[in-house]
Parts: C-alpha cells; sequence; structure tokens
C-alpha cells in the first residue's frame, strides 16, 4: 500500500473519501504501519476504529489511512500479502482476531 496517498484520519474524511465496498485499508502514524485491515465495507470499518471499536489500535494514535477496493476473495489473499509484507504493530498482536466479514 505503500504506492497509495494518505488521506488524514478524521471523520470527515472518512465519509467523504472511503468507499463503503469491499477491500483492504490501512492506519499509519506517518512513517509506520499500525493496522491493515480488511472489510466488506471500508467505511464502515474506518468508521468503527474512529469510534473507539479498536481499542489496541487507538494507543498507537494513527493519523492516516489508506484504502484498496477488492472483491471479497481478492482482499483475503492481499490483506494477508500486505501484513506480511510492511507487518504492522497491531497485526503482530492480533492477527488471529478477524478484522471484517
Amino acid at each position: 500500500m505503500g504506492q497509495f496517498t494518505t488521506t488524514c484520519l478524521t471523520r470527515t474524511n472518512v465519509v467523504r473519501n472511503a468507499p463503503e465496498e469491499s477491500g483492504v485499508y490501512g492506519l499509519c502514524t506517518g512513517d509506520e504501519w499500525v493496522y491493515i485491515g480488511h472489510n466488506f465495507n471500508i467505511r464502515k470499518a474506518l468508521l468503527a476504529y474512529l469510534s473507539g471499536q479498536l481499542p489496541y489500535a487507538l494507543e498507537w494514535q494513527p493519523k492516516h489511512f489508506v484504502f484498496e477496493r477488492l472483491p471479497y476473495k481478492k482482499r483475503i489473499a492481499r490483506h494477508q500479502e500486505l501484513v506480511a509484507y510492511y507487518q504492522p504493530i497491531c497485526n503482530r498482536k492480533t492477527y488471529s482476531v478477524a478484522s471484517g466479514a
């Protein structure tokens, strides 16, 4: 996801920019990946984070988000690929926790 433009992680930016579509998304501090997840609705997942539903990521205070639209079967493989490559802090702690349906 390094080739993607990061967007400031605010509720307004999520509503304006994140699609209500299937895909992968990442949260970063600017220079460090905090969490990479996948969900059937990228916007819903990011809004859940902003409402405090991913408490293990809160302590790292991500400032930006990125996303990639993908159908279900491709998003699972892409998620695994991105987590293996970037090794986000919270994925190391929570990899066994499902990040999206």
